[in-house]
């Protein structure tokens, strides 16, 4: 018994490695409270995102993003990292996509959405920010 023991460990050790040594997708998910953009002119930051501790150490790969808009409106949008911003489609009532502009960056540091109004037009309420997070 002790010996089949030893073999199912063994043969596990086996077929976790390449898992490891390709290092393994991970992901987290994260939602942020809406927010009014409403000074034209001025950058309007969403709430920080915050990776789960196991994410520290580990390098970004993909984002899935969404947010919703009550119209199609002139709002301009990122997401962004302590270390650079990506500018996402906002062009439509429903901004989703998916970005790969933050691969290799640090999946261990806070994301947040930035909304920039332009000129002349009216507050927007942005509502259901979400990312998905995958890292490896």
């Amino acid at each position: 018994m002790k010996r089949l023991g030893i073999v199912l460990l063994a043969a596990l050790s086996l077929c976790s490695e390449p898992l490891l040594a390709a290092g393994a997708v991970s992901s987290w998910h994260a939602s942020a409270a809406s927010l009014r953009v409403a000074v034209a002119g001025r950058d309007t930051p969403s709430a920080l995102l915050t990776p789960p501790a196991m994410a520290r150490g580990r390098s970004l790969e993909q984002v899935r993003w969404q947010f919703q808009l009550p119209m199609a409106t002139h709002l301009q949008a990122w997401l962004c990292h302590p270390q650079r911003c990506v500018e996402l489609d906002s062009r439509s009532g429903v901004g989703r996509g998916l970005t790969r502009g933050l691969a290799g960056l640090d999946a261990g540091q806070p994301l947040h959405f930035r909304f920039h109004l332009a000129p002349g037009m009216p507050a927007v309420e942005v509502r259901d920010l979400q990312l998905f997070v995958h890292y490896r």
